[in-house]
């Protein structure tokens, strides 16, 4: 009996080592990827900032023409630049972590939309910090990003992938310049993209009333060029077969985010919209039904 209860005893701590091995070797080595263009003083000044020698991670040199790889046909030049300054670190973290990340230096790109892009890219359970030693936009830095995780992680994106998660974060960007609210813009596409992954949508006229809808739930006023070019973008990630369990999981965390840095009173007329909704039908209250209504 107790040689029995012994052996269970010996069966169970080498399933439980072998659990912690598989655990560890599934979340892969951390990597920082630096500008090509840094000085040495400034590599090391990125290296500090992320509280890493060149001895703890794997260090990553990327050039300004791997940038353009990516981003060349999507961004303007003036945002890829010709020197490679962006700097990135990523942690590949245990399953149901999600995508967090954290910007410093960077003027045009936000946290969330860099999050946005990387689910769309196929990014799964990461820590990512964005950087730069003075103002950069920080849109080269996706392809630093990316680079990382998939040294981190050992594996291969696919390239329609990560193509369109730069689209992504270039239209998003660009919304949010034009609305004057970079968070709003990428609630507006996490919303939308959410929708066209829930239901597998294919069709551009589906795809372009849920633009609207959504836009309309959030009291974002589009244009019709916009309408198409978000349409445009979505219509293009319908045709990646990306998993909504997956793809949920994994922007858990942006969401909370995106609803804690809102005005209360936008979350009021959000939470507002969507009584209504449910109660009408697609019937959009801006603000000035509100003042009618409370008049």
């Amino acid at each position: 009996m107790v040689r029995r209860w012994w052996g269970f005893v010996v069966a169970c701590g080498l399933i439980f080592v072998m659990a912690i091995n598989s655990s560890v070797y599934a979340m892969g080595q951390s990597c920082v990827t630096l500008g090509d263009n840094l000085s040495p003083g400034q590599r090391q000044q990125m290296l500090n900032y992320f509280g890493v020698t060149s001895s703890t991670v794997t260090v990553i040199t990327v050039n300004n023409q791997e940038e353009h790889q990516l981003l060349g046909g999507i961004a303007p030049s003036y945002q890829i630049g010709t020197r490679s300054i962006s700097s990135s670190y990523v942690v590949p973290e245990s399953l149901g972590y999600g995508i967090r990340v954290a910007t410093y230096n960077i003027t045009w790109v936000t946290p969330a939309m860099y999050a946005n892009a990387l689910a769309t890219a196929g990014v799964k359970n990461a820590r990512v910090v964005a950087a730069a030693p003075f103002g950069v936009s920080g849109t080269a830095a996706l392809a630093g990003i990316l680079i990382a995780y998939q040294k981190a992680r050992g594996v291969q994106l696919s390239p329609q992938r990560t193509r369109t998660a730069a689209r992504e974060m270039v239209v998003t960007g660009n919304l949010g310049d034009a609305i004057h609210n970079k968070q709003k813009a990428a609630e507006l596409i996490l919303l939308v993209k959410q929708e066209v992954v829930h239901q597998d949508l294919k069709s551009p006229q589906q795809i372009r009333s849920v633009v609207i809808e959504m836009a309309n739930r959030l009291n974002i006023r589009l244009t019709s060029p916009q309408i198409n070019q978000i349409t445009g973008l979505m219509v293009q990630l319908g045709t990646l077969s990306i998993s909504y369990q997956s793809f949920s999981r994994q922007l858990s965390g942006i969401e909370q985010d995106l609803r804690a840095n809102q005005p209360f009173w936008t979350q009021l007329l959000a939470w507002w919209n969507n009584l209504w909704q449910r109660i009408f039908g697609l019937i959009h209250v801006s603000w000035i039904d509100l003042k009618q209504i409370f008049a």
